[in-house]
């Protein structure tokens, strides 16, 4: 008999908190200490902090309130709790939740509390000004439960209150697509499912972002109680390039997106009431601005994939109407940036950097133009067990995964990085292999 999805996440989660609680919760390094691991909270609290700016709540609805799904042992609870009169987290995991409970204990505004694993079961609706997720949806091994995690969501805030979270919108990495651990590899939650699940269950899309990548990021609102209604003729008022170096609009990199200027639209537009044409290919929209007074919002729109070269229309609908307004915009080729060498660490312990104990090692590398292209070698050695993966898009990145060849001894070494007119070196420690590799 098959186990529940349920019971495989709880188990398989308490048994990786028995195992190292820190490194499973966020993948940086083996074996960290409270300090080291609670203060990698601050790479996502910018993201969070951008998305509460959003809530719309009435102030007389009753105590500021926050949920985080997937808690863990409360890196990001600690931090977020200053914020809010109360904050609540759920877990699959009890081991989690021990942890938890430690690293708060002095904060007697936060509450933990363990869930099914599948839904918000505890919560009454309507409860919470702000609910947010990272790095959990995204090893859910099941599309159904992600969904009804968002559905729940929505259920569970107040008008006005803004979710916030993380998926896995993209292609798995190379390390991933080989390992049999469906609960924590997990399922890719592809962007259209996004605008799909949100139009459903009432949730208005305010942001999406890195649709291709592990870290598909989600911000949307629930209708503010006080969302004013549309009196006027919306229309489309100007179609400008996105800010970057080149100030144009390309089918790929930086400026592979582009600003639709809006006015006549009531308070409440949101992502998924729009649908963008470029050419005839269907973009995405993928960020709304805040009004601006006099129904003008701006949205920026990704360019899709396939785009033509070239003198190429905008049309825009609202609710499948077609909205007043199109304007043309010349796509080009974006200029390649020179490869850059951004960070070299370990294979596992992504926070040891310029040194490995597993005989792996991850490269980072910005304009990247042929991926297959890049060679290493570390002493005189070639490396051929590579891997690649598109990790940043946006400035040609990609995330390079090396197995040292066998003859490789501890010690200092030289890494060579080499693409076609370009080369770059970095020294790395190679430590003798840890044991529990």
């Amino acid at each position: 008999m098959a186990i529940p999805i349920e019971e495989r996440m709880r188990s398989d989660w308490n048994a990786r908190a028995r195992s190292d609680a820190y490194y499973y919760a966020i993948t940086g390094r083996r074996h960290q200490d409270s300090a080291e691991f609670l203060a990698t909270a601050e790479l996502v609290l910018p993201i969070l902090q951008s998305a509460l700016s959003r809530v719309r709540t009435e102030a007389a609805e009753g105590p500021r309130t926050a949920l985080e799904i997937g808690c863990g042992p409360g890196r990001l609870m600690l931090p977020m709790s200053r914020f809010f009169d109360e904050i609540h987290g759920v877990d699959v995991s009890d081991e989690m939740l021990a942890l938890a409970r430690q690293n708060l204990h002095d904060v007697p505004n936060a509450h933990m509390a363990r869930n099914s694993g599948s839904d918000l079961a505890a919560f009454q609706s309507h409860s919470f000004d702000f609910v947010y997720s990272y790095a959990v949806f995204q090893h859910i091994p099941s599309i159904e439960v992600v969904t009804r995690y968002l559905e729940e969501s929505v259920r569970v805030l107040k008008p006005g209150g803004v979710l916030c979270c993380q998926l896995r919108g993209g292609e798995l990495r190379p390390d991933d697509r080989v390992r049999n651990d469906p609960t924590w590899v997990g399922c890719i939650f592809p962007y259209q499912k996004v605008f799909e699940v949100s139009r459903k269950c009432g949730l208005h899309l305010l942001q999406i972002s890195d649709i291709d990548r592990q870290e598909m990021w989600v911000v949307g609102r629930i209708p503010p109680a006080s969302a004013g209604t549309n009196h006027n003729q919306p229309v489309m008022k100007a179609v400008t390039p996105t800010d970057n170096p080149f100030g144009i609009v390309s089918r790929s990199g930086p400026g592979a997106a582009f600003v639709c200027w809006l006015e006549g639209f009531a308070e409440s537009l949101s992502l998924g009431t729009v649908s963008v044409t470029l050419g005839d290919l269907e973009a995405v929209p993928s960020y709304i601005s805040e009004h601006l007074g006099n129904g003008g919002f701006q949205l920026n729109v990704l360019v899709p994939h396939g785009a033509p070269l070239g003198e190429t229309p905008v049309r825009m609908a609202f609710n499948g109407m077609p909205v007043p307004g199109q304007f043309n915009v010349d796509i080009q080729d974006y200029p390649v940036p020179e490869p850059q060498l951004v960070k070299v660490t370990d294979g596992v312990d992504l926070l040891v950097e310029s040194a490995t104990a597993t005989a792996s090692l991850k490269v980072l590398l910005t304009g990247i133009a042929d991926p297959d292209a890049i060679a290493f070698e570390i002493g005189s050695l070639a490396i051929e067990d590579v891997t690649h993966y598109c990790n940043y898009p946006h400035a040609f990145g990609y995330e390079f995964t090396l197995q040292l060849p066998s003859g490789v001894a501890p010690g200092p070494h030289v890494l060579r990085i080499k693409a076609p007119g370009w080369e770059s070196t970095a020294q790395v420690n190679v430590l003798p292999v840890a044991a529990w590799h």
